[in-house]
């Protein structure tokens, strides 16, 4: 795709400063302070959604996300995410068992940029969105949806009104909320299949995301046809990632 990331750390997340009208301060242990826009290129709701995080993440170890789409920027001046260090550790492991065989740092970078994570009362459910990634255009249109998945996923899976009527058993077309509700980003249809293994668990689950359609563009359920390209998406990803990856997993 035409954007890119730069992950580093692991890091200790010290304070947040808030008070700053321009930007979101956050100290680190390495003696930086790093600051994401709360405006211009960058939406506000990227910042509010980042200081959220920061609250519950205050004290811990995490990573830290750069934007590099636009030019190489300074890692130690800016961000864009920041994860929590084990959370982070799972996807890269998931990615490293995603391309298994291949060695490439870039090949491993790419997957894991899209294995994305939500967690919410006890729950850490992650999913891989690499075989939707054409749905996203810009680092904006990823971000966003990112940050929608993060903050809603697992409530959405988990609600009763999950649709699954007409679909392969173990995929629901899901509402996920988009950040700040703006016009044009307010919220997702979601088709997400569970790769299930025969040590499934409440607190850890794995998905594919198998589609994904804005609210406004997509209101309506599936066709019959959209049902049955879901249908085969899913085979392929069967064959793709073997019984194998899901007895890993």
């Amino acid at each position: 795709m035409k954007y890119k990331f730069k992950t580093t750390g692991p890091f200790t997340l010290v304070d947040y400063n808030d008070t700053n009208p321009r930007y979101l301060l956050l100290d680190f242990d390495d003696g930086f302070t790093r600051k994401l826009s709360k405006g211009g290129n960058w939406p506000p709701e990227y910042a509010t959604a980042c200081l959220e995080k920061a609250k519950n993440l205050k004290g811990k170890s995490v990573y830290i996300t750069t934007s590099q789409t636009t030019k190489d920027w300074d890692t130690t001046e800016w961000l864009c995410n920041i994860t929590d260090a084990h959370i982070q550790e799972k996807r890269k492991q998931l990615a490293l068992e995603i391309v298994s065989g291949k060695t490439s740092e870039k090949e491993h970078q790419f997957f894991e940029k899209y294995i994305l994570t939500s967690c919410t009362s006890g729950k850490t459910f992650f999913a891989n969105v690499e075989p939707v990634a054409d749905f996203f255009k810009t680092e904006e249109d990823y971000l966003d949806f990112s940050g929608s998945f993060e903050k809603g996923f697992v409530s959405a899976w988990t609600a009763k009104n999950a649709r699954s009527s007409k679909l392969p058993q173990d995929i629901k077309r899901i509402r996920i909320a988009g950040l700040g509700q703006r016009t044009k980003r307010n919220g997702f249809r979601v088709v997400v299949a569970e790769v299930k293994t025969n040590d499934t668990s409440e607190a850890f689950r794995f998905f594919h995301v198998l589609r994904i359609d804005e609210k406004h563009e997509h209101e309506s359920y599936l066709s019959d046809a959209e049902i049955k390209e879901v249908e085969q998406r899913k085979k392929e990803l069967e064959t793709k990632y073997s019984n194998d990856f899901s007895n890993w997993i």
